[in-house]
């Protein structure tokens, strides 16, 4: 892992959805999105209704942005990659600037 981690910080295209992760606990619509969410491709984005759509729900936009605004899992759950259909959109507790990083890093101009 910390050598995925290295070369994604480096600009190489990784991919981690290899990775485990405890998923215990979160409800079919969580696990819909976070199977959805590790289908978004590095170095591109969805909107968070296309996010939606992809989990099989199509009019929860909302619910998939609460979700990637409560996201533990960082990179493996690339919640960077999903934008508003207004603009960047908001990344959680790390912050608009840490998305946008994430995304031109990935070579995603906004």
């Amino acid at each position: 892992m910390l050598h995925t981690l290295a070369r994604y910080f480096d600009g190489d295209p990784v991919s981690f959805e290899d990775v485990e992760l405890d998923l215990d606990g979160l409800t079919p619509f969580q696990l819909e999105t976070a199977a959805a969410l590790r289908r978004v491709p590095y170095g591109s984005f969805v909107s968070y209704a296309d996010l939606a759509r992809a989990a099989g729900y199509p009019n929860a936009q909302r619910a998939a942005g609460s979700f990637c605004a409560h996201n533990r899992y960082p990179l493996v759950l690339p919640c960077h990659r999903v934008v508003s259909s207004s603009g960047i959109g908001s990344y959680g507790s790390l912050g608009v600037q840490y998305k946008r990083r994430l995304l031109e890093l990935e070579g995603v101009a906004l």
